[in-house]
């Protein structure tokens, strides 16, 4: 389970905000963080990930301390298990799509863990592509791939399917069903789209100006949702 309570000041398309959420997530759920931009979405997310430090606040994760302002404990953020798909894919360009994955791998001698999570996402016969011959698509789930390398408890995805068309886009949502479910990972995403929201998530939260102005089931909390 995820305990968190995040505070931080953030600058958005009208001007500071402060961003005060309080979230409870358990283990194996999907997530997802739905609003408008500017928000703060992303800034949670990358606070969970160890890349941003809130102002106050903690994380808890299964009962071990990620963060606590109080007590001075911040957790590095290679030590936490969590995989983040980022939406511009951050893939590097200069390595083929085999080496984007042994790359992330921790135990540089489970290379046959690359070939698996290849096939898992249909990528096989693209391992030795490089980033900028592949597609759209193709692109995402190499960055899906490379987050599922660490075997992560938690994946952390920012609108990662927002820039690609509708066919590839439902596609690519069945693939992160199927992947969350045979990983067990607790997933958390970023998304403007209601359609993906109503079709991927146990529970959503709808953040509007830094707090959760509601929480539940899709059917509950999006069918009247004004922005």
């Amino acid at each position: 389970m995820i305990k968190a309570v995040l505070q931080k000041n953030l600058i958005g398309t009208e001007g500071i905000f402060n961003l005060d959420v309080s979230i409870e997530i358990n283990s194996n759920d999907f997530i997802i963080i739905f609003g408008k931009s500017g928000s703060g979405k992303t800034t949670i997310l990358r606070m969970l990930a160890g890349l941003t430090e809130p102002d106050n606040g903690y994380i808890n994760v299964n009962d071990l301390v990620w963060y606590d302002s109080t007590k001075k404990i911040k957790y590095p953020t290679r030590k936490r298990k969590i995989g983040f798909v980022f939406q511009d894919y951050a893939l590097f360009p200069n390595m083929t799509v085999r080496k984007n994955l042994e790359f992330a791998l921790e135990d540089k001698k489970k290379l046959n863990f690359v070939d698996e999570i290849l096939e898992i996402v249909d990528l096989t016969e693209l391992g030795n592509r490089k980033p900028l011959t592949l597609s759209g698509g193709q692109k995402q789930r190499v960055a899906l791939a490379r987050a599922l390398m660490r075997k992560p408890d938690i994946l952390l995805l920012d609108e990662p399917l927002s820039a690609l068309d509708f066919e590839i886009r439902n596609k690519l949502q069945d693939e992160l069903q199927e992947i969350h479910q045979k990983f067990n990972i607790t997933t958390i995403m970023v998304t403007h789209d209601l359609n993906e929201a109503f079709k991927l998530s146990d529970k959503v939260l709808v953040l509007d100006k830094g707090k959760i102005i509601n929480h539940g089931k899709a059917s509950d909390v999006l069918c009247n949702i004004s922005f």
